[in-house]
């Protein structure tokens, strides 16, 4: 847990930058500022009464709820799995069969009573091996690959209702909300298939790692 921390505060640059991305872009469909950007003082105007300044609070206060949400939630936003959603739970069942960089001969040696097979007692063993190449650098790029898509999915999800609420106050036009609404669920949904991508790499990286 310890490392995962200290890869989402390296992360943490990042989820702010995409949130302030998102702030010029729901500012675009607002219709608040021009695609040219000459009126950014008009907006940044705007900004400053507090009538204007209420929306975008919606904004940080979705990272913050982010940050809040349990990584077990998180997963089953990422993967669309509600039971063992986390792809350690298929690390020796599926993932090992798929990835021919694993020797799965020497897996089977290093677990002489057969390869585990619950999810829980799955994500239970690979864990184990985590903790023993956790510092290897590509067991340590795919986590941290795994852990920023992932955390941008989550917090692409909380940014639909946030914008859709700041839409309203600022009594944007119906279907220019839905384009922009129906904008941020699919880039929620790529950006949950390619961390559902990195966090199987993750997964069987560790395997690779422990198979060498």
């Amino acid at each position: 847990m310890r490392k995962e921390k200290l890869i989402k505060d390296k992360n943490r640059k990042w989820l702010i930058c995409y949130l302030l991305f998102h702030i010029i872009i729901f500012a675009l469909f607002a219709a608040l500022i021009s695609p040219t950007f000459r009126d950014v003082n008009e907006l940044l105007s705007k900004f400053k009464s507090p009538s204007g300044f209420f929306p975008l609070l919606s904004f940080p206060f979705a990272i913050i709820l982010e940050g809040i949400i349990h990584s077990d939630y998180k997963a089953i936003l990422v993967f669309w799995h509600i039971k063992n959603p986390l792809p350690g739970n298929r690390a020796f069942s599926i993932i090992a069969h798929k990835d021919p960089r694993i020797g799965m001969n020497k897996l089977k040696e290093m677990f002489p009573n057969g390869l585990p097979e619950s999810p829980r007692d799955q994500n239970s063993k690979w864990y184990k091996l985590y903790h023993e190449y956790s510092e290897r650098p590509t067991v340590y790029d795919a986590h941290k690959s795994f852990l920023l898509t992932r955390d941008l999915a989550a917090l692409t999800t909380l940014l639909i209702p946030f914008c859709l609420v700041a839409h309203l106050f600022w009594v944007t036009k119906f279907a220019v909300i839905i384009y922009h609404l129906l904008l941020l669920a699919a880039m929620t949904i790529i950006i949950s298939l390619s961390s559902q991508n990195y966090g199987k790499r993750f997964v069987a990286n560790v395997l690779v790692e422990a198979t060498l």
